[in-house]
């Protein structure tokens, strides 16, 4: 069962070295690249040490230490991948901080004797499994936290390509992959868990084993989705995530003055030349009509407005719907939405009662 540890570090190396052949690397690229590395460099420490029945305790205590790694690649790559993130600054390098924390303690509790070759059977026993409560709960619930930070970005994201004016469906494609990779990684952690709970608390003595074969399917995914989806996003998509997500304007220049006077162009744009009656309408092609960047245009929008492109648009083709029903109640709903720049009846029907509190037909009925 050893050579478990063996097939999951040699695969894990292996994509790392094909990602590290890919020529032209993204930020994500790199992270995946350091994550694979440090799995397989994780899992081959650990069949040496159960193969051949000898350990170095310095690389078993940082293997040990390994799992708090787990949760800050999981943030960096999806920050990566989103475009939050193409270059890390020294904050974010304070996720870190616990590894090194639990490393350089481990290194003074056993000196010197980290750098000698000891048998197995002598060496302080430094698993996951086998480490103070405090500790195993740390690491445990580390995961999770990040996890659950992980997903908040990718809402994050969402709400900012919601303003592409991009189908739900088309949304929840490009997203569901990372929903799956990250739900692979918690079924990693659900094994640890299991693994710990029936060997600490219940006394029934479950092999490590279990948790790399766990490990091996994860890192065929990981290395799988870095492949093959790490461009989920086009191009004007991801620059429109990268502007968008990162501290709110902060590099957007646009002051008070400047702000009110492209709002005043856009409403004056929007009523005389009405584009929203057109089903293709999107920020970048009504940005570049104006002359204007989509960065500027959204936090125009967002802040003169409080709400977003899309809902901005929405509201104009509501507005101009009901108009028309005022005149003539017995207009055929489908071509009525068509004609006010909906694609479908469904998004027409939502946004109807999203910004009149009925239904199309129950607002002709109380006409």
């Amino acid at each position: 069962m050893t050579f478990i540890y063996l097939l999951a570090a040699l695969q894990a190396l292996f994509l790392a070295a094909l990602l590290l052949a890919k020529q032209q690397k993204s930020t994500a690229d790199r992270v995946l690249m350091a994550w694979l590395a440090g799995i397989g460099i994780h899992t081959l420490i650990y069949f040496l040490h159960f193969q051949y029945q000898a350990s170095i305790p310095l690389l078993l205590n940082l293997n040990a230490g390994f799992p708090f790694l787990q949760g800050p690649f999981l943030l960096a790559y999806v920050a990566a991948l989103i475009g939050m993130r193409e270059r890390f600054g020294s904050l974010d390098y304070l996720h870190l901080a616990p590894f090194i924390t639990f490393i350089a303690y481990l290194l003074w509790v056993q000196g010197p004797g980290n750098f000698s070759i000891t048998p197995a059977d002598h060496a302080l026993g430094v698993s996951i499994f086998s480490l103070t409560g405090l500790v195993t709960a740390l690491i445990l619930l580390s995961v999770p936290v990040y996890i659950a930070w992980s997903l908040l970005l990718m809402s994050r994201a969402s709400r900012v390509l919601d303003n592409l004016d991009l189908s739900a469906h088309d949304l929840s494609t490009r997203f569901r992959w990372i929903r799956i990779f990250i739900a692979g990684l918690g079924l990693v952690w659900i094994t640890v868990m299991l693994i710990l709970l029936l060997s600490r608390y219940l006394g029934i003595n479950m092999p490590p084993h279990l948790l790399f074969l766990a490990l091996t399917l994860f890192v065929y995914g990981l290395g799988y989705m870095g492949l093959t989806r790490t461009s989920v996003f086009l191009a004007p998509e991801l620059e429109t995530l990268k502007q968008s997500l990162q501290p709110r304007y902060l590099k957007s220049g646009l002051g008070m003055n400047e702000a009110q006077a492209i709002y005043e162009q856009m409403v004056s744009f929007m009523d005389e030349q009405r584009p929203w009656l057109d089903g293709g309408l999107s920020l970048q092609s009504m940005a570049a009509t104006l002359g204007l960047s989509t960065n500027h245009l959204s936090q125009v929008i967002n802040e003169c407005e409080q709400r977003s492109f899309r809902d901005a648009i929405n509201a104009r083709r509501v507005c101009e719907a009901c108009r028309r029903l005022d005149q003539d109640s017995n207009t055929n709903l489908l071509d009525l939405a068509m004609d006010c720049g909906f694609n479908s009846k469904s998004s027409f029907n939502r946004a109807f009662r999203k910004f009149t509190g009925k239904t199309p037909s129950e607002y002709i009925e109380s006409s």
